[in-house]
């Protein structure tokens, strides 16, 4: 087995977003997060996302083993190195299982690709906005600037930001 050069920072990336979805998802009571382990069966696709937002409704279909049904966002965490051919493929088969919506994650560069499904599952790479922030449609209360992704801040500065706590 080839050892993963980057299998560090793909385990900070993975833990930091799980501690920025859980903040809103927590905030605004919209269900749960989970983390590497969880598996997800879905329109005859088996997937192992490293991070997966399940709303309140998903909950209800979710098992000590696996959640069965689609979910509306996960999270693979990769690196640079890993080649178009297997994200697309990756793309392919969350679109497959009628996830909303999908980001692979580059760890070692701190940037995302963000995936949003159209009407027929396919799935629009959509970008941020003028001032860098990408607006999830899974969670729609989440917005955050695109260079959190490399720079990681603190879970208070996050907090402040949404205006979810004071300064």
């Amino acid at each position: 087995m080839t050892p993963n050069p980057f299998a560090v920072l793909q385990a900070k990336q993975r833990a930091w977003l799980i501690a920025l979805l859980t903040a809103v998802v927590e905030a605004y009571e919209l269900g749960a997060v989970l983390g590497p382990g969880a598996v997800i069966h879905a329109n005859g696709e088996v997937l192992t996302p490293d991070v997966v937002y399940l709303s309140d409704a998903e909950r209800a279909h979710t098992k000590a083993d696996a959640v069965y049904c689609p979910v509306p966002l996960a999270i693979d965490v990769l690196h640079s190195r890993v080649p178009e051919a297997e994200r697309a493929e990756r793309r392919a088969r969350y679109a497959a299982a009628h996830v909303l919506e999908y980001w692979q994650v580059d760890a070692d560069r701190g940037r995302a690709a963000f995936y949003q499904a159209d009407a027929n599952w396919h799935y629009d790479l959509i970008p941020p906005d003028a001032k860098g922030v990408y607006h999830s449609a899974a969670i729609v209360p989440l917005a955050l600037p695109v260079i959190w992704l490399r720079r990681q801040p603190r879970l208070l500065t996050m907090l402040e930001w949404w205006g979810l706590v004071e300064k």
